[in-house]
């Protein structure tokens, strides 16, 4: 803490911070525009591809309830996600990420597929499945601190 006091003013959707160089910031972000370009950098073939180089086609496809020739399509542009199975990627493109940043790929595989103690004994990939990457993200948050259940 520098000593500087530090002002948190409640207004409307969310809370202002006040103090130097506050009100420049403040006024930067009231504007912040996406530049038209963004869409194309944040296209599904970035994490399609990582997805499926993790996983395999066959695990990939078997794990949306799609075709097995459908994540090929999808990694070579010559079909788009739905919306429904670009958020089902993205979430297992954290799921991955988060997890190989704690454990070896074969190690990853096996806690996604064993009985988890912090998901009550659940399959953290059943539950990704059922309920998304928000679900098991505080059981790989205990991984990280070293919790056991």
């Amino acid at each position: 803490m520098t000593g500087k006091a530090i002002d948190v003013v409640s207004a409307g959707r969310g809370s202002a911070v006040r103090g130097r160089g506050a009100r420049r910031r403040a006024a930067t972000l009231a504007s912040i525009r996406v530049s038209s370009a963004a869409e194309a950098g944040y296209a599904a073939a970035g994490p399609v591809s990582r997805v499926i180089e993790a996983l395999g086609n066959n695990v990939v496809a078997d794990l949306l309830g799609v075709s097995r020739s459908q994540p090929s399509r999808w990694r070579s542009g010559q079909e788009r996600l739905s919306p429904e199975n670009r958020k089902r990627i993205s979430d297992l493109d954290h799921v991955l990420d988060r997890l190989l940043l704690e454990l070896y790929p074969d190690q990853a595989g096996l806690w996604l597929t064993g009985p988890n103690p912090h998901l009550g004994g659940a399959r953290p990939i059943d539950v990704l499945q059922l309920r998304g990457a928000a679900a098991i993200l505080p059981a790989i948050d205990a991984l990280t601190v070293g919790a056991f259940a």
